[in-house]
């Protein structure tokens, strides 16, 4: 008599057969990583299951995990390609979605809006496609549209994820926490690549962070925590501990816009977030500031005693920017993109349109002629008038929203974050004048999606009638 096994002994079998014929095959056509397909798979199912954590995940990872490798830590290939034609972020970015959806379903809710960042995220989806339009009867072909505005899909996308996980003030509080402290790990790796030689090397030294990503970040919480005490918040003692860390990391990142954009808004939120007598305070102190600033320029040229941060800080003189060569190559390329959306100030370009030479360069850059540093410029050039409708209209609301929390929360430390993102933001700007970021980094373009559902939760629970 034959013994059979019991059916869903079977199937077990089968499956567990099939599963370990495909693992092979994966492993000799893409190699020994394809072994870890299937944790990757539970991970993935997991991941579906937990939305909050998704999305969790999602931002912290692009704010994390570098663009180059040569950044301390940084990790090879997070950005590039797969198999698939998608990076891993992107990835992860699709399953956060999916558990999104998920949620909203199996709780039979509809999916939340960011409030009133729904018209400029639309206004951003439609030029984007209007850009690919142009893109496409410019001859550029699907692949090379589809590379050019990828990650344009992170600014209308985070938004809307954030606002749907973060519902409550117990859920608002987390993601703050989240935030701070992703900016004290920032800051504690940058200056351990510092003190271990390893990472990007700019006038001699090596830096913290070049990317603009975790540069912005460490200007928001720092904001953030002077704005708390000035506001007398109470803010959590590691917060304020921490700050002085926030600081060093990104004064040894050397990026000069970071610096001059980081202090004004670190004026204006003294200014705005101080008492009368305080104000007075601030006003002085920035004539004292200007003056030093003024005397510092007036200097000698550079000794050989001087470091690395004091000679990178004297460039910022203005008479010494035409007689830097890159510096110079800025104002070159102005005049050539200003000369771009002048044939076509309706259109723009389109989405991997390239400006023409018409006035002379001092530099070539490798693919400079598609990027602009100014970064209105960029939206107009490469979406139309519509991409700098899109673009002023996202910074606006965003800054609107600030506001709104700042004067009217009644909690004193969701006040002070309002008015730290208020200045913030007006720190980016600042930035983005001589260098483009929103809608062309990636990393920084999902941080800003961040932040705008933030504050789209935020001022949701602010301003939610009483009793609600």
């Amino acid at each position: 008599m034959s013994i059979r096994a019991p059916r869903a002994q079977r199937l077990a079998v089968a499956s567990g057969a099939a599963a370990l014929a495909v693992m092979t095959l994966a492993a000799v056509r893409y190699g020994p990583l394809a072994l870890g397909l299937p944790l990757a798979g539970v991970a993935a199912v997991a991941l579906i299951q937990r939305a909050r954590i998704a999305v969790g995940l999602v931002v912290s990872l692009m704010v994390l995990v570098e663009g180059s490798s040569e950044d301390f830590l940084g990790v090879k290939g997070a950005y590039n390609l797969t198999p698939l034609g998608v990076t891993p972020m992107e990835c992860l970015l699709g399953l956060a979605i999916l558990a999104v959806l998920l949620d909203r379903l199996g709780a039979q809710r509809p999916l939340r809006v960011p409030g009133p960042l729904s018209v400029p995220l639309a206004l951003v989806a439609l030029a984007t496609l209007g850009g690919l339009i142009t893109g496409h009867f410019a001859g550029l072909n699907a692949k090379d549209l589809l590379f050019a505005s990828r990650q344009m899909v992170w600014l209308p996308v985070v938004p809307v994820l954030v606002v749907n996980v973060v519902e409550t003030d117990r859920q608002l509080r987390g993601a703050l926490v989240l935030v701070a402290g992703l900016a004290i790990a920032k800051a504690a790796i940058g200056l351990a690549g510092v003190l271990a030689g390893v990472g990007i090397v700019v006038d001699g030294a090596t830096i913290t962070y070049y990317e603009p990503t975790a540069n912005w970040l460490l200007v928001l919480v720092i904001l953030a925590a002077v704005a708390a005490l000035l506001l007398r918040a109470k803010p959590p003692g590691w917060l304020v501990a921490a700050t002085p860390l926030l600081m060093l990391s990104l004064a040894l990142s050397f990026r000069r816009s970071f610096w001059i954009a980081g202090l004004l808004a670190l004026v204006l939120v003294v200014l705005l977030g101080s008492r009368p007598l305080g104000r007075r305070i601030a006003v002085l102190a920035i004539v004292l500031l200007g003056l030093a600033a003024w005397t510092v320029s007036m200097q000698p040229a550079r000794t050989e005693s001087q470091t690395p941060i004091v000679e990178r800080a004297q460039s910022i003189e203005p008479s010494k920017v035409e007689a830097n060569q890159q510096d110079r190559y800025r104002i070159d390329e102005l005049h050539n993109v200003l000369a771009a959306i002048e044939k076509r100030p309706i259109t723009g370009l389109g989405v991997g349109g390239q400006w023409a030479a018409v006035h002379p360069l001092g530099v070539e850059h490798e693919n400079g002629r598609g990027y602009t540093h100014v970064v209105a410029l960029w939206w107009w050039m490469k979406l139309g008038i519509l991409g700098l409708v899109a673009y002023l209209s996202l910074m606006g609301t965003m800054l609107v929203m600030s506001w709104q929390i700042w004067r009217r929360a009644a909690d004193r430390l969701l006040s002070a974050i309002g008015l730290a993102a208020l200045c913030g933001l007006l720190a980016l700007a600042v930035v983005e004048t001589v260098g483009s970021f929103t809608g062309i980094d990636p990393r920084l373009t999902a941080l800003v999606g961040a932040v705008g559902g933030l504050l789209a939760a935020m001022r949701r629970l602010v301003l939610r009638p009483a009793g609600a």
